[in-house]
């Protein structure tokens, strides 16, 4: 207080001197003064706690991660659980194979998977120019992830080697490339686990790693397919936490797959520098949506 204000209290109490505190008393004063301070500090202490998600129970998942889950998994089911290899397999051992020939036997392949995205709202509720550049940056390397589902449900993956495609690619890549597959095949086993991070993956900027026209440039628009995916990157976690028995075992899936992930990214460059080298007698022959896909402005 100022003096003023200390003078005011001082007539108010009648000028009385008895008021005036001894130098114990106001010793006890500070003393009380600094204890109701600090047992105000500690009530409103914000204690830093983990995330919510690393203490989510795996005991169970909401009813609400169990409606998306289902209907993800629905939507798999209406869009891509009947894709097959068999047209590819059932070829003679003669038959003379050409890359645009097994491109164009995939255009069917990547539709259903762009339809499967279709069924997601956050996906479907963006710009189309949003959605075509998403779907141009990540669809290759999403094509490559669900192939383990495919060649599972096909019943191949015992020997991926023996099928027709090895005589299609160089020695070295074609081995890269079932090293990828591969590696996926211990992560197709769960009903729902690829199917949603064929999501996550998704609204990834550039998954692909092709820094060329096809980046989003508006920070507004990147962030909202952040925010995207961040709802159905906590989605996943909360699931891997739900089908692991320890939270130990949830990391190490989790960093598996990552780990897998960098790898085939990887592996993805050297095939799109590949797929570059052919004719242009061969790309002249490509379905439109392989032609979307795998070719740059330019050469189409």
């Amino acid at each position: 207080q100022c003096n003023c204000c200390r003078l005011a209290k001082c007539i108010r109490i009648g000028m009385n001197i008895k008021s005036i505190r001894t130098d114990d008393q106001r010793l006890e004063r500070l003393r009380l003064i600094e204890t109701n301070r600090q047992k105000r500090a500690e009530n409103n202490q914000i204690m830093i706690r983990p995330p919510n998600l690393l203490n989510y129970s795996s005991s169970s998942l909401s009813s609400y991660d169990q409606t998306l889950l289902s209907n993800i998994f629905g939507a798999y089911d209406r869009t891509c659980v009947m894709l097959r290899f068999n047209e590819e397999l059932q070829k003679p051992k003669d038959y003379v194979i050409s890359l645009e020939k097994v491109m164009n036997s995939f255009a069917h392949m990547y539709m259903a998977l762009i339809q499967y995205y279709k069924f997601i709202p956050e996906f479907s509720n963006l710009p189309v120019n949003i959605k075509k550049t998403l779907v141009k940056n990540n669809l290759n390397q999403l094509f490559r992830i669900n192939n383990a589902v495919v060649i599972k449900a096909t019943g191949i993956t015992d020997d991926v080697s023996a099928t027709i495609f090895v005589r299609l690619f160089p020695p070295d890549l074609f081995a890269e490339l079932c090293k990828c597959m591969i590696a996926v095949f211990s992560f197709i086993y769960d009903p729902i686990l690829l199917k949603l991070i064929l999501i996550v993956l998704m609204f990834s900027t550039h998954l692909n790693i092709r820094y060329d026209v096809y980046q989003c440039e508006n920070e507004n628009i990147t962030e909202r397919i952040f925010a995207i995916q961040n709802i159905y990157v906590e989605l996943l976690w909360r699931y891997i936490l739900y089908r692991c028995s320890n939270f130990q075992q949830a990391v190490k899936l989790f960093s598996t797959f990552i780990t897998q992930l960098v790898y085939s990214q990887y592996v993805n460059t050297k095939l799109n520098e590949y797929v570059a080298k052919i004719s242009p007698n061969q790309t002249d022959q490509l379905e439109p949506i392989m032609k979307a896909m795998w070719l740059d402005e330019k050469d189409k």
